[in-house]
């Protein structure tokens, strides 16, 4: 747990299709973030995505934005999940990246690669999810190992306005295989949101681009303000979920948060 306290609002910030969509940097991200950070705020990023390691993720917005977070100020759903593996469940099957792999281990947990003695299977995005890993994530789960899903989102936003099958769609297949329902561990579900806790954050903006996700997070929790930006996967006429605020992008959601400074 990290000891470091905000001394005023926190910016609790998501990436895919906030600060970045794949490799490509939205426009004007990088000047909303050094004008958010001139202004004094502490700024958390929290992804669903669970495919990198903090560090990956750290890099990675360091490259397309020019800002390198501290350690303490990534909070990603791979490393909640760690907190669903219960005491004596030592053995995980995983299905997805460096992120949950290295989550796990830091944890002293065991990533395995064959079916036996399975205690858990960890689910996360995984670009190479075929068949095989289908039988053997499904068949486990049926032989009684806990099924732990990163997040559930179905889809995210890449490059060049795509939008791509997300962790949840594979999730869902493998739900449909074994019969078994998963535990969740990223927003807007508590294992997250404990773990940012964890990291002194107290009163917070939340920016994001899913209602479903970081708006749904953000009404869970009574001191903490929603931003909906449109640069994601959420289109001007969807459902807003709610959001306290609906914005265009990053750079008019750190207006909104300036001008209002640590009111809310």
């Amino acid at each position: 747990m990290s000891g470091r306290q905000s001394t005023r609002t926190t910016i609790i910030c998501d990436l895919d299709g906030v600060v970045y969509r794949g490799s490509e940097a939205l426009p004007g991200a990088a000047d909303a973030l050094k004008r958010l950070v001139r202004s004094g705020f502490r700024v958390v990023f929290v992804t669903n995505n669970s495919s990198r390691t903090e560090a990956q993720v750290a890099d990675k917005i360091e490259a397309l934005v020019r800002h390198r977070p501290d350690p303490d100020d990534i909070v990603t759903s791979a490393r909640a999940a760690v907190a669903l593996v219960p005491d004596g469940r030592t053995r995980c099957l995983v299905v997805g990246g460096d992120g949950i792999r290295e989550a796990l281990e830091s944890a002293d947990l065991d990533v395995v690669e064959d079916n036996s003695e399975v205690d858990c299977v960890v689910v996360g995005l995984y670009r190479q999810f075929n068949y095989e890993m289908l039988d053997r994530a499904s068949q486990a789960i049926r032989d009684g190992a806990l099924f732990v899903a990163t997040n559930v989102d179905p889809t995210f936003p890449a490059a060049e306005g795509r939008i791509m099958p997300g962790a949840g769609s594979i999730v869902a297949a493998i739900q449909r295989a074994s019969g078994v329902s998963p535990v969740v561990a990223g927003k807007p579900h508590k294992p997250i949101t404990d773990l940012i806790r964890s990291r002194g954050v107290n009163r917070a903006w939340v920016i994001g681009d899913r209602p479903d996700t970081d708006i749904a997070m953000a009404r869970n929790e009574p001191d903490w303000t929603s931003v909906l930006v449109l640069t994601g996967v959420t289109g001007g006429e969807a459902d807003t979920g709610g959001a306290d605020f609906v914005v265009d992008d990053l750079g008019a959601a750190v207006d909104l948060v300036i001008a209002h400074g640590d009111e809310q």
